[in-house]
């Protein structure tokens, strides 16, 4: 069959991660998983592009997030091929504009992550219709919304040509 899947379980109410994919249209292999991500190795049929992606789920514990993006940029220096494209729930916020509602002030979090993106030259991918990936779904002065997921790209990718679009999908139950 074409469609293929790389996945791994949920712990509990958290986590579960998956990848699928059409193997007449690209390639994966090299697939290394964890609770945390996903990272392969793809070839894109019928051109000459070669990358990694990884999914990825954070954990909630700020030292475990801060072991994630160490092993992530590890992961990152020693790819083969200069194209990353990495998506997922990071679970944290890169600035105050990214949240509504709660306590306000960004944490050691985000700057950890903004620190990542920079240090491993990727671009931050914005959304096409929306900021907020995540809301805990209580109204007016209770609600609480923040950017949680994201799409980031390796800042050679825009050599490609095409566009980066990333979009938050209606949330379904």
């Amino acid at each position: 069959p074409a469609g293929q899947v790389s996945a791994v379980e949920a712990q509990g109410a958290s986590g579960g991660l998956a990848i699928l994919w059409d193997s007449r249209t690209i390639q994966l292999d090299n697939i290394h998983a964890n609770r945390n991500f996903i990272q392969a190795k793809f070839h894109l049929n019928g051109t000459n592009i070669d990358g990694h992606i990884t999914n990825v789920y954070f954990p909630q514990e700020a030292h475990q997030k801060a072991n994630v993006l160490e092993a992530l940029t590890q992961l990152n220096a020693t790819r083969s091929h200069p194209l990353w494209i990495s998506g997922g729930d990071y679970n944290m916020i890169a600035n105050l504009e990214e949240k509504k509602g709660g306590r306000s002030g960004i944490n050691r979090d985000g700057n950890l992550l903004k620190e990542f993106i920079q240090n491993n030259w990727l671009i931050d991918i914005p959304t096409d219709n929306g900021i907020y990936t995540w809301s805990n779904k209580r109204t007016e002065t209770m609600q609480v919304s923040s950017r949680l997921d994201r799409f980031l790209v390796s800042d050679n990718a825009v050599h490609l040509g095409g566009d980066f679009t990333a979009s938050i999908l209606p949330y379904s139950g």
